[in-house]
C-alpha cells in the first residue's frame, strides 16, 4: 500500500499567520534512529519505516533546560506507546553518551540548520530528525514546538505547536504514522544504570620531617580519594528472529573515574646562612602536592539477562565490559629559601603505563503489578550507601497483541 507524505498545513499556515509566534521556535535537537530494519512495510518511494526513536533535549537553560519539554517529551512517548507499541524510544542521555564515545559530540555543539540536523541522522543511520523546543509563552504558559524533518529530502513532514503538550504529541504520532513500524518481534527496550561514588579525606598534623636547621615546625596532611562509577546499558532491538525475548543484547557502557589528591604544608622557622652576615631564622612555608588521577572505559554489545515471574517479581542481570584504564602523575612542590625573592614552584606530570578495567556485573530485583508484566521500572539503593541502580525497561510488542 502506497503512503502519501504530508505536512501538518494547517499549524503552519497558523504560523505564517502569526511571524511572532517564531520567537518560541528555538530550535532543540531530537534524533529519531532506525534501530532496526525492517522488511515488509514501505512507502511509495519504497523508504523503510522507522523503529526507533530518540530525544535529545537541548533547551537553553534560561529556559529550563530539559524540564520544559519534560510534558511535551512524556505525552509524545506515551501516545507513541498507545498507537505505535513497535516503535522504542530511548532517553536522551544514552544518544548523548552514543556521540561522544564516537567524537560525533561536536555535532551537537555546532549550529542547527537543515544541513546539520541531516548530517546527523545520517551519520546515526537515521531516517528522520525532530526538533522540539520550549519557552516561556503569556501569563505564565510554556509554548511547545516541534518540526519533524525527513533527514534524506530535508523536506518537513510533520509540526506542531501550542501550550497543550499532550495536543501536540497526538498530532505528531498521527501525523508519524505512514513512516513509523507496525509489526515487530516481542523485544525489551529501555536501559538499566550502575552509579556509585566513593569520596573520603583525611587531615594529620604533626612537627614534621626531623630537620636540624628548623624549628617551630608545623606540618598539615591532606588527603583525598574520589571514585566515580557509571555503567549504563541500552537494550538494543534484536538483530533476527531467532534472538531471545529475555536474553537480548545492549550496548554497555563502563566508565571509571578515580582521583586521589595529597596536599602537605609545612610551615615555621629556617636557619639562614648568607655571606657577610650573621646566621639568623626566617619564617618559611613550603608546599608539596600530587594528584593522581585515572580514566577507565570499556564499550561492548554484551547481552542482558531478563527473568520475570508470574506474580510480578523479577531479575535483570547486566554485565559491564572490561576496557583500558590510563592514569597520569602531577606533582607541585615549593621550598624555603634563605633569598629575598620567593622561587617559583616546580610542576611535573608523568603518564602512568596503560592499565586494564576489569569487567564486571550487577543484579536488580523488584515487582511489578502481575497483570502488567510489560512494564519494568524501579531504582534501588545498595547496602554500601553509595552505588544507586535504576531501570526503565517495557516489552516492545505489535499493536493489540497479548
Amino acid at each position: 500500500m502506497c503512503v502519501k507524505i504530508f505536512e501538518n498545513s494547517r499549524c503552519e499556515r497558523k504560523l505564517r499567520s502569526d511571524p511572532s509566534r517564531h520567537i518560541y521556535l528555538g530550535i532543540v535537537l531530537a534524533l529519531v534512529l532506525i534501530a532496526l530494519p525492517l522488511a515488509g512495510t514501505t512507502d511509495c518511494q519504497g523508504n523503510r519505516r522507522s523503529s526507533s526513536i530518540v530525544v535529545h533535549d537541548n533547551t537553553q537553560a534560561k529556559y529550563g533546560g530539559e524540564k520544559a519539554t519534560a510534558d511535551l517529551r512524556n505525552a509524545f512517548e506515551s501516545a507513541l506507546a498507545r498507537e505505535n507499541p513497535c516503535v522504542e524510544t530511548v532517553d536522551d542521555q544514552d544518544i548523548r553518551e552514543a556521540l561522544q564515545d564516537e567524537r560525533d559530540r561536536a555535532l551537537l555543539e555546532g549550529g542547527d540548520s537543515t544541513e546539520t540536523l541531516a548530517a546527523i541522522a545520517q551519520r546515526m543511520n537515521a531516517n528522520l530528525i525532530m526538533s522540539v523546543s520550549a519557552t516561556p509563552g503569556p501569563n505564565g504558559t510554556t509554548v511547545y514546538s516541534a518540526v519533524v524533518m525527513d533527514s534524506r529530502t530535508a523536506r518537513a513532514v510533520a509540526r506542531g505547536a501550542g501550550t497543550s503538550a499532550n495536543e501536540i504529541a497526538e498530532s505528531l504520532v498521527s501525523s508519524l504514522k505512514p513512516y513509523l513500524a507496525e509489526d515487530c518481534k516481542p523485544h525489551w527496550i529501555g536501559n538499566v544504570i550502575y552509579e556509585s561514588t566513593f569520596s573520603e579525606s583525611k587531615e594529620t598534623k604533626d612537627g614534621g620531617a626531623a630537620h636540624a636547621a628548623r624549628k617551630n615546625t608545623k606540618r598539615t596532611t591532606t588527603q583525598a580519594s574520589r571514585m566515580n562509577t557509571m555503567i549504563r546499558a541500552v537494550l538494543q532491538p534484536p538483530a533476527d528472529a531467532k534472538a531471545s525475548v529475555n536474553s537480548p543484547n545492549a550496548r554497555v557502557i563502563h566508565r571509571v573515574n578515580s582521583t586521589f589528591t595529597k596536599n602537605s604544608t609545612t610551615s615555621g622557622e629556617q636557619l639562614c646562612r648568607l655571606p657577610g652576615r650573621n646566621p639568623f631564622f626566617k619564617s618559611f612555608s613550603e608546599d608539596f602536592t600530587e594528584t593522581v588521577t585515572q580514566l577507565g572505559q570499556g564499550v561492548e554489545t554484551m547481552p542482558v539477562f531478563i527473568s520475570v515471574n508470574s506474580d510480578g517479581s523479577y531479575t535483570i542481570s547486566v554485565i559491564a565490559p572490561g576496557g583500558v584504564m590510563l592514569g597520569k602523575i602531577e606533582t607541585s612542590s615549593s621550598h624555603a629559601t634563605c633569598a629575598a625573592e620567593d622561587v617559583p614552584p616546580t610542576k611535573d606530570a608523568v603518564s602512568m603505563p596503560e592499565g586494564k578495567l576489569q569487567s564486571t556485573s550487577f543484579e536488580a530485583t523488584g515487582k511489578t503489578d502481575p497483570k502488567n508484566l510489560t512494564q519494568l521500572a524501579g531504582s534501588q539503593k545498595l547496602p554500601d550507601g553509595r552505588t544507586t541502580i535504576t531501570w526503565s525497561l517495557r516489552l516492545v510488542k505489535p499493536k493489540g497483541s497479548k
